[in-house]
């Protein structure tokens, strides 16, 4: 049986930061048809009005089926496909970013990952949506590898229980020569489709009409990954790019999304299935060292909200204490100027104490966590992960 399946980051975000939302969601929309698609992956659908009109979209094109978070808002991923939804669930991931970064919004984001099971005629397949934590490069030399491959550990602590076939897509925000990527592949089994039919096109393009003003470099950080699994073999038969077209919106150039799609054609092949092989060490290596430094980063991050909490309240409480002080002083202009500076630092200071005490041990902990699972892998023959 042959499957096609998609994926897009869709770039809807709310308000002025992405232009021309509905337009461009509208034209995506009637791209779909013309695709004849099983099953498309979108992520950074992130207002209701986008996930209505890709829906609707959706249901014209022949993809009736449709899951998104139940709460409406499952980090942006929209899932929509013509096979039945047996099963779908969604998985926070428990490395999110850096909530003292406000302009790096992953953290409020929600991000996890959705894993929906598909009736098709050769058996179950399951379907994995997800958006890894982006890289920020211009502003953190750490690039947030260590949030990534915290989460791809989760991705496949979970992926290799899964007994049927697995079709992984989203934008992953790594390239092929990241390190990244030797660990989803190595920890997981799952193999980069593109690869394997030598046609590993670009999805993040200089020409792209929203990416004008950029220096980067073309690069490809959208994918699909498959495996086998319970007896069916997964075959790739053809990749594409798609949704890169130029087109001209609002009086100017434009295209459906700052990312092109891709698209894969696979073959499902019953009882030609091979075994899940074991994780490979050199992946957990990577995984291992990757995450030691994020704990460490997550700890010096620590120290400093630490610093700023003290440094916030104790100003507060000096204020205070001149608040309360009736005695008229020829200094109290001056005095009142730094008493009111002294109480703007509260709330900070109540933020950074937050942050350093309560949010920063779960990432401590966090790290810890997928540590020690990390370290509990059996390496047999096809193993799976321990919980």
């Amino acid at each position: 049986m042959r499957i096609r399946v998609a994926t897009l980051n869709v770039w809807a975000l709310p308000g002025p930061f992405a232009p021309s939302v509905g337009a461009r969601m509208q034209a995506i929309g009637r791209r779909l048809a013309s695709l004849d698609l099983d099953a498309i992956a979108f992520q950074e659908v992130w207002t209701a009005d986008a996930r209505d009109r890709l829906v609707a979209a959706g249901r014209a094109a022949g993809l009736p089926g449709a899951w998104h978070h139940p709460a409406g808002f499952g980090g942006g991923l929209l899932v929509l496909t013509r096979l039945p939804i047996r099963s779908a669930r969604f998985d926070p991931f428990s490395l999110r970013g850096d909530p003292v970064r406000p302009d790096h919004p992953d953290y409020y984001g929600g991000k996890g990952w959705a894993t929906l099971e598909l009736a098709t005629r050769a058996g179950p397949l399951m379907l994995v949506d997800t958006h890894l934590h982006a890289r920020y490069t211009n502003d953190v030399p750490h690039a947030y590898r260590a949030h990534r491959v915290g989460q791809i550990a989760e991705l496949a602590l979970a992926s290799r229980k899964l007994q049927h076939p697995v079709v992984t897509l989203g934008d992953l925000n790594f390239t092929d020569v990241h390190p990244e990527h030797a660990i989803l592949t190595g920890l997981t089994g799952l193999r980069d489709v593109a690869a394997d039919l030598d046609r590993p096109s670009a999805t993040v393009l200089r020409e792209n009409p929203y990416r004008a003003d950029s220096r980067k470099p073309d690069r490809r950080v959208d994918y699909v990954f498959a495996r086998d699994g319970g007896g069916t073999a997964i075959v790739p038969l053809h990749m594409k790019r798609v949704f890169d077209e130029r087109f001209e919106l609002d009086g100017g150039p434009a295209s459906f999304s700052n990312h092109a799609g891709v698209l894969a054609e696979l073959e499902l092949v019953p009882g030609a299935g091979r075994a899940l092989p074991p994780p490979a060490p050199r992946a957990i290596s990577l995984a291992t060292q990757f995450l030691r430094e994020g704990r460490h980063q997550a700890k010096q991050r620590r120290r400093g909200d630490r610093a700023w909490a003290g440094a916030g309240l104790g100003a507060a409480a000096l204020a205070s204490l001149g608040v309360l002080d009736p005695r008229v002083s020829r200094r109290r202009l001056l005095r009142n100027a730094l008493q009111v500076g002294a109480l703007l630092a509260l709330t900070p200071g109540v933020g950074f104490s937050i942050v350093s005490e309560v949010l920063a041990p779960e990432e401590l902990q966090a790290f810890d966590r997928l540590a020690v699972r990390l370290a509990r892998l059996d390496a047999g023959p096809g193993s799976a992960y321990s919980a």
